[in-house]
């Protein structure tokens, strides 16, 4: 294999891994939970701990089952930017930037729950990439963090009452 080609194909393997980590923000902006359950290996490693939540070593179905909660929104957007990937054989790290958006309307107003934090998802290869850790850090919660817990509990809130109707 010629040098070129060994550059070419590094490329597209940083490629194809920003792509996975790419589809995570999207499935779970169109609430995709089949393409978002593709995306994992079997058991997850998720660390979310940073927003009160999840820091545990799970089955990735039962981490997609949690994150369809996010339909008590009604709308988010997850946008990834400054992504830089690592690879090392068959691991590979890929961090971003994550302005995540959260939008529910209680009682004829938005409630904004917004955060600004970096992901770190850990990948391995197993016929292309797949998730098999992802951490959250905050770095700002830009219109407060009560503002971004209380459009969390009234989304979970609407997600539980959708769920027994």
């Amino acid at each position: 294999m010629s040098q070129g080609s060994a550059a070419i194909d590094a490329f597209l393997d940083r490629k194809a891994a920003m792509a996975v980590v790419t589809c995570y923000a999207s499935a779970l902006d169109a609430r995709d939970w089949a393409g978002y359950r593709a995306l994992f290996t079997d058991e997850v490693a998720i660390d979310y701990g940073a927003i009160g939540s999840l820091a545990a070593t799970v089955p990735a179905d039962e981490w997609t089952e949690r994150c369809r909660a996010l339909e008590g929104f009604d709308a988010t957007a997850h946008q990834l930017h400054n992504m830089d990937t690592a690879i090392d054989g068959n691991r590979a790290t890929v961090t971003s930037i994550v302005d995540a958006v959260h939008v529910v309307e209680v009682e004829d107003r938005a409630l904004l729950g917004d955060l600004i934090g970096r992901y770190t998802h850990r990948l391995v290869r197993q016929n292309g990439w797949k998730i098999a850790g992802v951490t959250l850090t905050v770095v700002a919660y830009p219109a407060g963090k009560d503002a971004f817990e209380a459009a969390f509990a009234a989304a979970r809130a609407i997600f539980a009452e959708g769920k027994s109707a």
